[in-house]
């Protein structure tokens, strides 16, 4: 019995030491009845470390009440230091070449993580508030389920070579 209780705890131990596929933050979301807001910001508190460096891709998870192509969204970083970086985006969310949906598509929902920022570095411990707005004027937008972030640490440059 002792080793069995000494098993099970070894192997709670390393799985939950470990993190699926090397992310460091990831929170989603979900949009009431599909629908972002015309006013509707979305913030994410990320707990970072000095000397750390992370590279941040958006969620965006959206049906086909969404007509659009692009996704024109504005992203800013609050660094716990007081920096403040901010960058209009306009995701295309088609191939360019095939014309088909980029990401992953199930029911008719499709589900894309796209690339924001890499190698974001961070000179002091606290939260690092990502906030997103959409930049969609003068309407809600239906049709978008959920909004989310996800960051993973950055490789230094002399391992993603190896690669």
């Amino acid at each position: 019995m002792k080793y069995l209780s000494a098993l099970a705890f070894v192997l709670f131990t390393m799985i939950s030491c470990t993190n699926s596929n090397g992310i460091y933050f990831e929170k989603t979301v979900p949009l009431e009845k599909h629908n972002w807001q015309r006013f509707h910001n979305i913030d994410f508190n990320v707990p970072v470390k000095k000397d750390m460096m992370l590279d941040f891709s958006m969620i965006f998870k959206y049906n086909d009440d969404f007509k659009d192509v692009w996704l024109p969204v504005n992203i800013t970083f609050a660094t716990p230091d007081g920096e403040t970086r901010t960058r209009n985006y306009r995701f295309n969310l088609l191939d360019r070449r095939t014309r088909k949906k980029l990401g992953t598509t199930v029911d008719h929902t499709t589900t894309v993580i796209i690339p924001v920022r890499k190698e974001m570095p961070f000179h002091a411990k606290g939260n690092c508030v990502v906030s997103i707005e959409k930049r969609i004027p003068k309407m809600d937008t239906y049709g978008i389920e959920m909004v989310g972030i996800k960051a993973v640490k950055s490789q230094p440059k002399d391992k993603q070579q190896d690669h």
